[in-house]
């Protein structure tokens, strides 16, 4: 526990080195004349003003080089490196040279949109599942860490004077709740605060500065303190986030339609083995007799003549002809010794097999049984599961199949093209990614979380982020049932949004906030806005873990999502991710995230007007 406390106080002190950089610039005085950009580093960071892209993603490439690094077993991770690295070349070249970076605000909205559809595109069969095991637990968090890191800011009044405008910026972005951010602008902007005079006109300053300065820090300490908070407190996130998969799948459950795994063959409890034809009884025979001499074996190859053939049923046989023969290997061992005499080395060997799955259609497959249908077109091929609804099915001769139900069946590419002519197309995997599904999820998420209700003279909404949860949450659901729905996407290509999309906005926001942070310096806000940040930061979620873990009794791997959440933190959430090597941490993430979040809107509109 010691080693583990060592370890953490390392990660955090290399994650405060930009704010030690910070603190020693503060009582520098103001030049009067803001000086051009002079030297080697002054003219390389101005070009990269000038050239944004390559800045941009010079940033993400270090910032994952960073993250890979490790001190005895323990790294950062790719997000806190990213944002911690674009935060300190922000104000370096800010602090020593008066560049100011200004990414496109459009372009980090855009990448972390993608990044969010990403993560429900992956979550949403085990979402259901979470809810139902975890959903009151969720609730009572995401109303737990909020409401203590108001109280939190709020009791600071009574300690120290906060200027106009801070108890709602320190609020917002100690939490990094930018909805909360943009209500307490609207009530600023309303007229409508206990304000006048010069306190009037600071307010709005105070509130962007506070903001902005304890967004980045807190991001970056909040991603780093995720990635250590399991081994803190004694637990295994890993393996608690694989011992979570396998209870929401099931021991023996094959991976639903849709899903990341659902082409993964596994075991198949067939074989394919090449006879040589011995047997003088076999001379002249065609392939259909010997397709008829063993009915659950399949003649899939015949080396005939010289030539391979995938073998037509009138091909008749001659001695050394080689058959390759698929099916079980209890049958094969006992039918091949009729033919001949086994081969090791055939070209035959080299058959393809392809898993897809079949949507039930057809009024000649509706209603018949697995054992009817098995007997006109199960020859050569595996019923690896069926579902139905979204639910696996138990696989017995007695099964009724039903209008879509879908059938995951391996076979070679010619027993799969006999198979379409039946059941139709297969759904197949694929390295494409259907665009026209991608970009109408994106938009009618966006749409969704778009839509505002007013509430106490405050118009509330859910905000992009969680209109894209639950819209593509939805959507992966329904692929569930259903997997030919939106066309295909690739476990690869959602990897990409996901690893991308969360990089990219980090290194934005971190890359736009320098100058946010030296204006903090100048005016003073440092030292108090630092302090009580911090302490409504990370004291409520590390409460909120002790309340989680020894009270509630979650999965640590779901409490992370939910902690992160809490905190309106999706940096956070992808850092439990990578702590847990499992997607388990999104189960959590979404409800947490959706009420917090609401919640912080009206309390920093409340603290804006209160001044």
């Amino acid at each position: 526990m010691r080693s583990q406390m060592r370890h953490t106080a390392l990660l955090a002190g290399a994650a405060v080195v930009g704010l030690a950089v910070i603190a020693f610039a503060q009582g520098q005085p103001t030049p009067a004349v803001q000086p051009q950009p002079h030297g080697v580093f002054g003219a390389v960071l101005d070009y990269m003003r000038r050239q944004p892209f390559i800045l941009l993603f010079l940033v993400v490439a270090v910032g994952y080089a960073l993250g890979e690094l490790k001190v005895k077993g323990v790294g950062m991770g790719s997000t806190a490196a990213t944002l911690l690295l674009a935060l300190i070349v922000s104000f370096w070249a800010f602090d020593a040279y008066k560049i100011e970076y200004a990414l496109p605000e459009f372009t980090s909205t855009v990448f972390f949109n993608l990044f969010i559809f990403a993560i429900g595109m992956k979550v949403g069969p085990q979402f259901l599942g979470g809810i139902h095991r975890e959903g009151k637990h969720l609730i009572l968090l995401s109303l737990l860490v909020p409401l203590l890191s108001s109280a939190l800011v709020y009791a600071s009044r009574y300690f120290t004077h906060l200027a106009p405008g801070l108890l709602a910026g320190i609020l917002s972005g100690a939490n990094t709740a930018t909805p909360g951010f943009g209500a307490a602008q609207a009530a600023l902007a309303s007229g409508s605060a206990a304000l006048t005079g010069d306190a009037a006109r600071q307010a709005p300053g105070n509130l962007t500065t506070s903001y902005a300065f304890l967004y980045c820090i807190s991001m970056v300490l909040f991603t780093v303190m995720m990635s250590v908070m399991p081994k803190m407190f004694g637990r295994d996130a890993v393996a608690d986030g694989k011992k979570m998969e396998k209870e929401l799948a099931g021991e023996d459950s094959a991976p639903l339609p849709g899903t990341a795994d659902s082409f993964i063959r596994g075991y198949m409890p067939l074989d394919l083995r090449v006879f040589r034809v011995e047997n003088p009884a076999l001379e002249g025979r065609t392939v259909a007799d010997l397709d008829h001499a063993h009915p659950r074996v399949a003649i899939e190859r015949v080396y005939h003549d010289g030539r391979v053939y995938n073998p037509p049923p009138d091909l008749v046989l001659s001695r050394g002809d080689e058959v390759a023969m698929l099916g079980p290997v209890s049958l094969l061992l006992a039918g091949g010794p009729h033919i001949g005499p086994e081969v090791d080395d055939s070209k035959l060997r080299n058959v393809k097999f392809d898993t897809v799955e079949f949507i039930v259609h057809d009024k000649q497959v509706v209603g018949k049984t697995l054992g009817e249908l098995a007997l006109r077109m199960g020859h050569g091929i595996y019923l690896n599961a069926l579902f139905r609804a979204g639910d696996q099915l138990p696989v017995s001769r007695e099964q009724v199949v039903n209008k879509g139900d879908v059938m995951r069946i391996t076979g070679s590419p010619k027993r799969v093209a006999d198979l379409r002519k039946v059941l139709g197309p297969p759904v197949k995997p694929s390295l494409s990614t259907d665009i026209i599904t991608l970009g109408l999820g994106l938009a009618a998420g966006a749409l969704l979380g778009a839509i505002t209700v007013p509430l106490f003279g405050i118009k509330f909404s859910l905000g992009s982020a969680v209109g894209l949860l639950i819209v593509s949450i939805g959507l992966s659901i329904l692929r569930t049932h259903n997997p030919a729905l939106g066309g295909p996407f690739p476990e690869s290509a959602r990897q990409l949004l996901e690893d991308v999309g969360l990089n990219v906005f980090i290194a934005i926001l971190g890359l736009n906030s320098g100058a946010g942070v030296a204006h903090a310096i100048e005016g003073g806000l440092l030292g108090p806005t630092l302090i009580i940040g911090s302490i409504a930061a990370f004291i409520p979620p590390i409460i909120g873990w002790m309340v989680g873990q020894y009270i509630f009794k979650m999965n640590s791997a779901v409490l992370m999502g939910a902690i992160a959440g809490a905190r309106c933190n999706s940096a956070g959430m992808r850092a439990a991710q990578e702590a847990s090597k499992s997607i388990v941490p999104a189960i959590g993430y979404p409800v947490t995230f959706a009420i917090s979040n609401l919640l912080l809107t009206l309390i920093c509109y409340l603290f804006a007007l209160m001044g």
